[in-house]
């Protein structure tokens, strides 16, 4: 299992050393920054697991630091630990507005630190825990969602569109400007006859190689619907003088493709 990676973040080598001394005891990696500007060029490399950070350095203090990282949604989660003199009730309140997690007070104390330090690692371990569950959750119920949908408009054994997804296009349709459509309703007489003799298995073969027969006359702009059991609905859209739709043309054209 990879250690926890923290980010000392100080302008003073010294205190990152003293740190460096206090914590040699765990199995951390332990990354140095000296100033804030470095601190967030090394992020995407680093990846930490916490941070440590001093209020009080030249050019962007590390208030500002913690509030840009804090405004970056893939570093929100990252725990911060301010290291600070200051320890007034003022600087202690504008460190917790800034997004800081907790506070060290200087000097640094091997136990306090120690202990503020694996608090805040059990916490963004079971941070991550929980983000990895939520992933994992909403993948599921997306996968799940989808299979529900294809369900709902597609038949299963045939893959032509089910009843329901063919009433929700003629809605559309006639719901529409479109030009005049034929509806034809297909229905295997006596189908019981094959399943009785034959099986079902065999029954769901015949009906799959009947759908793919009738799925050869269809246009590409006609829809091949299965009713349920031996039904089958062929919508002919659209119907013009130069193609009209007659009974004759229908049983046909069914008698071809069976």
């Amino acid at each position: 299992m990879k250690p926890p990676t923290i980010l000392v973040v100080d302008d003073k080598s010294n205190n990152f050393d003293v740190i460096e001394a206090f914590l040699a005891v765990h199995d951390y990696d332990l990354h140095y920054a000296a100033s804030g500007e470095e601190a967030l060029e090394s992020l995407g490399v680093l990846q930490p697991d916490l941070i440590l950070l001093d209020i009080a350095m030249p050019g962007m203090d590390g208030m500002t630091v913690c509030q840009r990282l804090k405004a970056m949604p893939q570093w929100q989660s990252i725990p911060i630990i301010i290291v600070t003199a200051l320890t007034t009730k003022l600087v202690l309140a504008r460190c917790l507005e800034a997004g800081a997690d907790d506070f060290i007070s200087k000097p640094v104390g091997r136990l306090e630190l120690n202990a503020r330090v694996r608090s805040m690692l059990r916490i963004h371990h079971q941070h991550q825990q929980l983000s990895a569950f939520n992933a994992h959750l909403e993948a599921t119920v997306q996968e799940r969602t989808e299979q529900l949908q294809t369900m709902i408009a597609q038949d299963s054994l045939t893959k032509l569109p089910s009843r329901t997804h063919l009433l929700e296009q003629l809605a559309a349709s006639l719901a529409g400007d479109h030009s005049a459509l034929a509806v034809i309703i297909l229905d295997c007489d006596q189908f019981h006859l094959v399943n009785g003799s034959f099986g079902h298995e065999f029954g769901d073969k015949l009906l799959i190689a009947i759908a793919q027969r009738l799925l050869q006359q269809v246009r590409p702009n006609d829809i091949l619907a299965r009713l349920g059991e031996d039904e089958f609905c062929w919508v002919v859209s659209p119907i013009t003088e130069e193609h009209p739709v007659t009974l004759d043309y229908a049983n046909q054209t069914i008698r071809d493709s069976i």
